[in-house]
């Protein structure tokens, strides 16, 4: 549950954005005059203003912040004229919130009292609507606090994704070149050392068979001195010393060029550093502690176990580590689902713990910790276990497995048969937990996040269910191979090691290779890739891939190593290739095919039943929609019905809803009126309209409490009305009129 601190965060952060906008808009209004638009945009953000601050019982910012709202609405509808000494007013107020927010940032409180004599003069302004005769007073804001947070637009965040690709691009670009360089100067180095020694041999041998020739070098200079006095030196002598001051000065180039290299070569990867530090930081920007999903969880799970009458202690250690948002909201279900079974068929009732000679409150342990890229998830309960013996007589029954291949295989593949469709060692299917249908969705979600899942277990001790992930699925993790002469990669985090053909020598043929006690099946790459230049391998090598449990093998032409990469979709040209999840683009500029192996082996994997999403109605009571421009308002309104056991969508305006709509099975509708892009009003008469969703109830939740407004929502539509501020009592009642609420899951 979000507690009042973390809603005060929120609020915060909408209120500096809102105030900031008012200080903008009136200076502006204030050189330029009067301009609807303007004052339009001035009115939402004082109404959003209000409505944030009556959420988290800020009463003088929302006392305030009404003021103006309604000094707005009167200029908008032409009941008062814009003046000056109009605008000084506004400042004051607008000075005092600023006060406010201030105090809320420092202390968390509201200290300041509000000048009572100003909420008059704006209260007779409004009643009389007139303004007082009275010289224009030229006012100054107050100044915000600086904050460490900011609000960022999603879409430049994946701008700035995209860029950071690029430079990935250019980082393993470099690094092919420094490669090539290194391999140049090795073969200059190596020339230069083979030239050297042949000069000097050839230098050698020359003075040896010239001083057993015993040939004289005849110069009238020469006659006083003899051979051991004077040294003499003919053509070949100038040429050698020439040769060797050359070959000198090309070994000092070449040194020369080797501390060169060798700089060049530290600044390389000093830059690649800083560009993996600044992929890092970006990613950081994404990333949510996963300890906000695992409590959430683990609260209702508690009430799970409380209402069937059993005792358990959940501990989570690792809970401060991040995840990308994309997988953080995907892990939610299949987290659930795994700790609801666990509760449901694992962990036993006290008493029959005791007889066990275990404590009576059963255990679940969330341990959670980071492999490179990756973050592994270990959840282990201390209860019955899962009797592998009826594992494998399932499986015997519904045709997945041999009696024969049962009796070989090793207990983590029996054990990997839970996860297909419909698969039940249970004599009863239980609603609840999903027997007979939900670890099937739950290994197809995992796999769909390029994860695996796997688990293990022991008879009435423990079962742990271990989930590897990637942290992001922004930035690529990938193993570059050839295969028919093109380049291809494939997710690093499906392979479990790398063999040698020439270590199988049968594989071409069988198609199959034994690896420790394990029968492997092995396919081909060739066969599936996009080239048709295939030929009989004699060397290469074979991926061992681990789809959780399940090893497959597949066979490809050479290993050329490991990149980062953001993966690149085809396009709608080539969607049709479905065994590929995309491209991206190699230093030398070469397109590399991104492979899923998922689509080569999918009718041999245990999971490959067709994927539905998880139906809610084994989840939760139900399903709500909360649409609303107030991030304060979404967030306290989903407090309030996430520990009430529903499951909660938001959006921010009314065309975001309808999409939400769209693809989601949705139980009640609860919206604010007031909202940019598509109003509240718009938004109900849309879903009236639309055939699909005329059962769906309407709440309409807005600050706007007048008749008029009130009837003109029901009129379009609307099952119900609730003024602003809203308490945990007002929410209750409306879910109990629709049967949303209950303590029993």
């Amino acid at each position: 549950m979000i507690n009042k601190s973390e809603l005060i965060k929120y609020f915060l952060l909408e209120a500096d954005e809102c105030v900031n906008t008012l200080i903008e808009a009136i200076e502006e209004l204030e050189k330029n005059g009067y301009d609807k638009e303007a004052i339009e945009a001035l009115f939402r953000v004082t109404h959003t203003l209000k409505g944030s601050a009556s959420i988290v019982k800020f009463d003088k910012i929302a006392e305030l912040s009404h003021k103006l709202e309604d000094l707005f609405e009167a200029l908008l509808n032409q009941e008062l004229n814009f003046d000056n000494s109009l605008i000084s007013h506004i400042k004051k107020i607008i000075n005092l919130i600023v006060t406010l927010v201030n105090e809320v940032h420092e202390t968390g409180e509201e200290k300041s009292n509000i000048d009572q004599e100003l909420i008059e003069l704006i209260d007779d302004i409004l009643s009389s609507k007139e303004m007082p005769v009275k010289q224009y007073e030229p006012t100054t804001f107050e100044v915000l606090p600086i904050t460490n947070t900011v609000r960022v637009e999603l879409g430049l965040i994946e701008h700035i994704f995209t860029s950071l690709g690029e430079v990935l691009v250019q980082k393993n670009t470099i690094t092919d070149r420094e490669r090539e360089l290194l391999n140049i100067v090795e073969e200059i180095s190596q020339s230069s050392r083979r030239l050297l020694k042949e000069i000097a041999d050839f230098s050698d041998r020359y003075w040896l068979a010239q001083q057993d020739s015993g040939q004289k070098i005849t110069d009238i200079f020469f006659t006083d001195f003899s051979d051991l006095e004077f040294d003499r030196y003919d053509e070949y002598h100038i040429f050698l010393r020439k040769i060797q001051e050359i070959t000198n000065d090309i070994t000092d180039g070449i040194n020369s060029l080797l501390v060169f290299s060798e700089n060049l070569s530290y600044n390389f990867k000093s830059l690649g550093r800083e560009i993996s530090f600044l992929k890092d930081s970006l990613l950081e920007i994404r990333m949510i502690p996963i300890g906000k999903l695992l409590h959430r969880i683990c609260e209702a799970i508690k009430d799970t176990a409380k209402d069937i009458g059993k005792n358990i202690e959940i501990e989570i250690k690792g809970a401060e580590i991040k995840i990308d948002k994309p997988v953080f909201e995907s892990l939610y279900e299949p987290i659930l689902h795994i700790l609801r079974n666990a509760i449901k068929h694992g962990i036993e009732f006290p008493e029959e713990r005791v007889r066990k000679g275990k404590q009576p409150i059963g255990n679940i342990a969330i341990n959670l910790k980071k492999e490179g890229n990756y973050v592994v998830i270990n959840i282990k309960d201390d209860g019955r276990g899962i009797d592998i013996e009826k594992v494998k007589e399932t499986a015997i029954v519904r045709g997945l497995i041999s009696s024969k291949d049962a009796s070989i295989l090793p207990e983590d593949e029996i054990l990997s048969y839970i996860f297909a469709s419909g698969f039940s060692t249970s004599d009863e299917i239980d609603l609840q937990s999903g027997r007979g249908m939900g670890l099937n969705i739950v290994k197809t979600t995992i796999l769909k996040l390029k994860g695996t899942i796997e688990v293990s277990s022991e008879l009435n001790k423990e079962t742990t269910f271990t989930i590897k992930i990637p942290q992001s699925l922004t930035v690529n993790n990938l193993l570059v191979f050839r295969s028919s002469d093109l380049d291809f990669a494939i997710p690093i985090n499906y392979i479990d090691e790398i063999l040698t053909i020439e270590d199988f020598p049968q594989v071409m043929e069988e198609r199959n290779i034994n690896y420790k006690n394990r029968n492997i099946p092995v396919k081909l790459f060739s066969e599936f890739s996009l080239s048709l230049n295939s030929k009989a391998l004699e060397k290469g090598y074979i991926i061992l891939l681990n789809f959780s449990g399940t090893r497959k093998g597949l066979v490809v032409d050479d290993i050329l190593g490991y990149e980062e990469a953001t993966v690149n979709n085809f396009g709608k040209f080539l969607e049709g290739l479905t065994q590929y999840t995309g491209y991206f683009i190699s230093g030398r500029g070469i397109p590399r095919y991104v492979v899923d192996p998922l689509k080569i082996f999918e009718e041999d994997i245990v999971v490959t039943a067709q994927y539905q999403p998880i139906q809610e109605q084994y989840l939760h009571l139900g399903a709500v929609l909360v649409v609303d421009d107030s991030i304060s308002v979404r967030k306290a309104l989903q407090n309030i019905l996430e520990a009430k056991k529903l499951k909660v969508y938001v959006a921010k305006d009314g065309s975001e809803a309808l999409k939400l709509m769209e693809n989601k099975n949705i139980d009640l509708l609860i919206t604010d009126l007031e909202m940019p892009v598509m109003h509240g009003y718009e938004l109900i008469s849309r879903v009236r309209k639309d055939a699909r969703f005329k059962d769906v109830p309407i709440i309409v939740l807005t600050s706007r409490g007048t008749k008029k407004h009130e009837e003109k929502a029901l009129a379009l539509g609307a099952d119900g009305f609730i003024v602003k501020p809203f308490d945990e009592g007002t929410i209750s009642q409306i879910l109990s009129k629709f049967e949303l609420e209950t303590n029993v899951y």
